[in-house]
């Protein structure tokens, strides 16, 4: 326990440095883009130097299944991948281009973890287990969202599979990384749910045809996008 409270904590205090960092980035590229409407013009040069940027790197085609593979497989983790993705998705963002926070936040946190997992010259398993404390503090960082950090990155391997030996690694980072957020002023991500909640019979029937339809529609997004892949 005292083993990986300290390689958490580690983690947790990088990718929370990284994640803040990222946060104000995305935000300032946001409200640039914002203030000016102009910037919508340059997102095709916006789209060719991130295409040379991954290819000048080294980095085109890597992305979140590279970070899932590296946990199932072993398979290295490059750091590179934090700076470019940091880089790609802050400018996506500033000339008008779509794109999450979500996906940016688990290859940057993937690459932290498992990059401070080689430099505990942690073994193969072990390093896997900090791939995912990566992904934690970088997600609590940017979200403000320590439990559902922690808990999304244990289940957003495998469906169906939940990686229990992992979660008290994955909170302590999501929990450092949380604080180093707080120091930042970053405010968390909030929704005023119980405000609106009806805790009735007929209240808990619509959230549970909310959740229903949602996988629903997940399933069919997901689907879509490996046969258009194909």
């Amino acid at each position: 326990f005292v083993k990986w409270a300290v390689i958490a904590s580690c983690i947790g205090a990088v990718g929370g440095l990284i994640g803040a960092a990222f946060h104000l980035s995305v935000n300032f590229a946001t409200e640039l883009r914002g203030a000016y409407g102009w910037l919508l013009f340059l997102m095709p040069l916006g789209g060719l130097a991130i295409v040379w940027l991954y290819r000048a790197t080294g980095m085109e085609g890597k992305g979140t299944n590279d970070i899932i593979h590296s946990i199932h497989f072993g398979e290295k983790v490059p750091l590179m991948l934090t700076p470019v993705i940091f880089a790609a998705t802050v400018v996506t963002h500033m000339v008008g281009g779509s794109a999450g926070r979500e996906g940016a936040a688990l290859q940057i946190g993937g690459s932290i973890g498992w990059q401070v997992g080689r430099l505990f010259r942690r073994n193969e398993r072990e390093i896997r287990v900090a791939t995912m404390c990566g992904m934690s503090a970088v997600f609590a960082a940017l979200f403000g969202t320590p439990l559902t950090a922690a808990v999304f990155a244990l289940e957003v391997l495998t469906v169906g599979v939940f990686y229990y030996m992992a979660f008290i690694p994955c909170l302590i980072a999501a929990l450092t990384a949380y604080g180093i957020s707080l120091l930042f002023r970053l405010p968390p991500t909030r929704f005023a749910i119980l405000e609106a909640f009806d805790l009735s019979l007929t209240g808990v029937l619509q959230v549970a045809a909310l959740a229903a339809l949602c996988a629903l529609v997940s399933i069919a997004f997901c689907v879509s996008m490996h046969k258009t892949e194909r």
